[in-house]
């Protein structure tokens, strides 16, 4: 049924591809209430200097913009590469060269803002090599069917729990996508995340200090003329003091600083629906974190407030 609704969606221009996907979009908190609850719910503790009809409104056009993402990513494997490269432009991969440069791989970490996975499509058809990151579906065939659409165009895939892999594209000098925004199940820390504490993996900061490799940032926004812009930023810059506990805190707070900055730009543009702060601290025996006030705490001030963890 995907494959011929994919199909179909191909057919037709795009433009007209995105509008059903955006009136799909409009429909969806009909069609499923208690995720539209959740989600204006999560936006209102994200938000709270917003009133109840700007959280509507906000989780609306979220709706709408995650209609015209489903669209585009059904389509993905029957456009062509150079249908792809027409569809988007991207920046700052001389950010990328740089780090290569270096020898020893680039980690690219996003989250799940705007089209993810057309950002994917458009690095792995820049020539350079990119495994991404994945955290299998529920229904194996779902899983299958996403990954085929993923590799369509020059992506690999790994399994979330495949460290070893992840450790030898690095070694290889590539590239490895990570999409760092998701609830951690068995969390390395807790975190600032859009002023709630959020258990987030390490795997990022743990890849980096272990091998040296450079994180860098990469997000996909769409234009107003419907085109992709994927945006590569600088090397994120780590702590390196030699308290490896404390640097590993430290340097994961430093990149999901970068993605809610981002976030917070274009809330619209974030995927609201990945429960993100399902598990809590509580359930968790002593887990790491920092003290947490309801706003964006700066590197600078998570590190001061780090500072007595290093004589615990």
């Amino acid at each position: 049924m995907l494959h011929f609704a994919a199909r179909v969606m191909y057919r037709v221009p795009l433009g007209m591809a995105l509008a059903f996907g955006r009136g799909i979009g409009r429909l969806a908190p009909w069609l499923a209430p208690h995720h539209y609850r959740n989600v204006c719910r999560d936006i209102g503790l994200a938000f709270p200097e917003k009133t109840s009809r700007e959280v509507t409104q906000l989780a609306r056009r979220f709706y709408r913009r995650i209609g015209e993402s489903v669209v585009e990513f059904v389509r993905l494997p029957y456009l062509s590469g150079e249908e792809i490269e027409r569809q988007s432009i991207i920046e700052g991969t001389e950010y990328m060269d740089a780090a290569l440069e270096k020898g020893k791989g680039v980690i690219l970490l996003t989250a799940h803002l705007g089209n993810w996975e057309m950002l994917a499509a458009v690095v792995g058809l820049r020539a350079y090599k990119i495994t991404a990151i994945i955290r299998p579906q529920a229904d194996d065939t779902l899983t299958t069917l996403f990954n085929r659409i993923r590799e369509a165009h020059g992506l690999k895939v790994v399994p979330l729990t495949d460290v070893r892999t992840c450790l030898r594209v690095l070694k290889q000098n590539e590239c490895l996508g990570i999409v760092g925004d998701v609830n951690a199940n068995n969390p390395g820390a807790f975190v600032q995340f859009l002023g709630r504490p959020a258990a987030t993996f390490t795997g990022a900061a743990h890849l980096a200090m272990t091998t040296g490799a450079e994180i860098l940032s990469i997000f996909d926004e769409r234009l107003p003329d419907g085109r992709h812009s994927i945006r590569v930023g600088p090397p994120i810059p780590l702590v390196k003091t030699g308290d490896q506990q404390r640097d590993l805190l430290l340097n994961t707070i430093r990149t999901q600083y970068v993605l809610q900055q981002e976030i917070r730009r274009r809330p619209h543009d974030w995927f609201w629906m990945l429960y993100r702060w399902k598990t809590r601290p509580e359930t968790i025996p002593n887990p790491e974190r920092v003290p947490m006030e309801h706003r964006d705490l700066t590197p600078e001030e998570a590190e001061a407030a780090l500072a007595p963890v290093k004589n615990r």
